[in-house]
Formats: structure tokens, C-alpha cells, sequence
């Protein structure tokens, strides 16, 4: 079992703790009810589809696990929930957005200016994951090149330091830390590090809401954003597929396909609709040139 998945069934567990009121709860007391009810106050939380599913489903690897070694009836509690993957979630905002939230007047060295200088440092740096950032260590600069292995896949990024990110690390610059950014402690052991970052990842995610709101954004704001936004942006202005899938430090380009789906779905309806319009086009009798008109609008 790998580390991130173990940090996944541990996050999990937290949370339904947290649901159950800070006590622990039998797995003998899990019914279809219970996680009817946790997965209604997963939303009410305002966690999103995809990590509440990822919730549910490490929840049920664990009871599917004591199911097997019959420490508890298997009563399939989980089999109403929902464990896949919403397709339909957005992940990216546009240009407009990232100026407006730059733009926002915030305090000097509060929670929501260190939120939204991570979140401008992410998408500058092509995407970088919130758990990369975390990790970053002043060793990782060489010449102007920030260099970085990402935590999920191993592979290798490195990021040209341009001027508003060189203005974001010297923000944050600290003679008695190591980190580049006021995340993580060196000093701590590795249990209480990781506990460390799950609650600055929940910090910094609640956050971005409240940034969303001061900076009239619509859409939700996540530590994924950055990332998506990075990438949609990227393909609009036609960087090739496997140059945006390098950048963001993904194993295939099949995973990036994925980040950038909403952008293919506009451009296949552009080319369908310059289709019509060819196959359309007049003389076609008075109703097809109506039909074309509208087309054209």
C-alpha cells in the first residue's frame, strides 16, 4: 500500500470523526443510513463531489478490508453512495479572474494574502500542486530555475522564476527556515508534519472561498484551480498537448486530456456548427437560408 494512499484512509477517518462529533465510531454502526447522512454533510461542509467521493471510497476499502477478515458483517453500507468521478466539476477560471483576485486589497501577512500569493505562485509556476509548494526548499533554486519532483508521480519539473514569482518568494524569505514558503517545520516529526499539512491544505482552501467572495468571483476556488486554470489557458493559446502534459508533471497526456475536457467540448461545437454552415450554405431553398442565418449570428 502506497504512502498516499495510507494518507488518503487517514484523511478519511478524520473526517468521519469529525461528522460523528470527535467520537469514534464501531464499524459495526455503519449502515446505508449513516453514510446517506455523512455524504449530505460532506456538501453542507461545502467538500466537493470528487473529494467527498474519494472519501467514500476509502471509507469502504477499510470496511471491505475488516468485511474479509470478519471483524464485521458486510452489509455493503456504501453501496448507495457516490465513489466516481464527476465529470461535470469546473476547475478552471480565466484571465479576467486571476487579475481580479491579484488585484484584491488584502491585509499585509494574513491568512488570505498567504492563500492568494500561493494561488498566484501556483499557476505561475505551470500548476504547481499545493503539496509541491509545501515541500519547496530554497536548495531547489539553481540560476534562475526552480526544480521540483511531484509528490504523485515522481517526475521532474522545472519552472522559470519569473518577476511576480520572485516577488512572492521574497515575501516569504526566512532566515531560520529552509522552506520557501510558511507551510511546513522542519523541526517536527513526520507524523506531526503531515498533520501539519492537512490543516494548512484545509486552511487554504477555505480561504479561497472567502477570496472568491472579496474578489466577485463566481466560480469555486480550490487549491486545484491554479492547475486547471494553467492548463485550459495553456491549450487556448495553442501550446501542443505534450508540452502542457510535461510541464505539469503528468506520466501521459491522458491525464491532461482530462484537465482541459471543457475546452475540447467548445471547440467541437465551433467545428460542428463551421460544418453547418458549409454544408448549409444557400441555395438552399427560403427554409435552409434561415436555418444558415441563424447559424451565422
Amino acid at each position: 500500500m502506497s504512502a498516499s494512499t495510507v494518507e488518503n484512509y487517514h484523511t478519511a477517518v478524520r473526517s468521519f470523526i469529525r461528522f460523528g462529533g470527535g467520537k469514534d465510531m464501531p464499524l459495526s454502526g455503519i449502515d446505508c443510513h449513516l453514510v446517506v447522512r455523512y455524504e449530505q454533510w460532506l456538501r453542507e461542509q461545502g467538500v466537493c463531489p470528487n473529494t467527498s467521493s474519494c472519501y467514500l471510497r476509502s471509507l469502504r476499502a477499510i470496511y471491505n478490508k475488516a468485511a474479509q477478515h470478519r471483524l464485521v458483517k458486510d452489509r455493503k453500507p456504501f453501496r448507495n453512495a457516490f465513489t466516481g468521478n464527476d465529470r461535470t466539476v469546473k476547475r478552471s477560471i480565466g484571465a479576467a479572474d486571476i487579475r481580479r483576485l491579484h488585484a484584491t486589497e488584502l491585509p499585509a501577512g494574513s491568512r488570505l494574502a498567504l492563500a492568494r500569493d500561493l494561488f498566484i505562485f501556483s499557476f505561475c509556476a505551470m500548476g504547481m500542486p499545493f503539496a509541491d509548494m509545501a515541500q519547496l526548499r530554497r536548495g531547489q533554486i539553481k540560476e534562475g530555475m526552480l526544480t521540483y519532483c511531484r509528490r504523485k508521480t515522481g517526475r521532474q519539473v522545472r519552472v522559470k522564476i519569473e518577476g511576480l514569482m520572485q516577488d512572492i518568494l521574497d515575501r516569504y524569505a526566512r532566515e531560520d527556515s529552509d522552506y520557501l514558503f510558511p507551510i511546513l517545520h522542519r523541526s517536527v516529526g513526520k507524523c506531526l508534519q503531515s498533520r501539519r499539512y492537512s490543516t494548512a491544505l484545509r486552511s487554504y482552501n477555505r480561504a479561497l472561498q472567502t477570496l472568491a467572495q472579496k474578489a466577485g468571483i463566481k466560480a469555486h476556488l480550490s487549491s486545484y484551480v491554479p492547475r486547471h486554470s494553467w492548463a485550459s489557458m495553456a491549450y487556448r493559446h495553442n501550446v501542443a498537448l505534450p508540452v502542457i502534459s510535461q510541464a505539469l508533471g503528468h506520466s501521459d497526456t491522458h491525464t491532461t486530456l482530462i484537465y482541459i475536457r471543457g475546452i475540447d467540448d467548445r471547440q467541437v461545437a465551433k467545428a460542428n456548427k463551421k460544418l453547418l454552415l458549409e454544408i448549409l450554405a444557400p441555395p438552399l431553398g427560403k427554409r435552409w437560408n434561415r436555418i444558415y442565418n441563424r447559424l451565422q449570428i
